[in-house]
């Protein structure tokens, strides 16, 4: 689970936010954390347990490797390579039209 420490919490589905003056110690399943300001007792807790801490940027790396990504880019790579497909398609029949290399 992403875990993000922050002044101002958002509503990203699977994040778990927390308000950087509110840490009371490391979130059991935290398996990436991001602090948005500065509060080194965040990070060194977290490493000193053995997660992962980066910055929102790094984490946030669009994926180019089109059998990764979710449905939403994976259209978006579909159409800008020209490839036709159904709006309502699940994303393993989106996937089929990936051409072979």
């Amino acid at each position: 689970m992403k875990v993000i420490y922050t002044d101002k919490p958002g509503r990203e589905r699977g994040v778990c936010y927390r308000l950087l003056s509110q840490f009371f110690g490391v979130i059991d399943g935290a398996t990436h954390v991001v602090v948005e300001g500065e509060a080194p007792e965040i990070v060194e807790a977290y490493e000193a347990a053995g997660i992962k801490v980066g910055d929102q940027d790094a984490q946030e790396q669009p994926e180019t490797d089109p059998r990764k990504m979710k449905v939403p880019e994976l259209k978006e790579w579909l159409a800008t390579k020209g490839i036709d497909f159904d709006a309502s398609a699940k994303k393993e029949d989106l996937q089929a039209l990936i051409p072979q290399e």
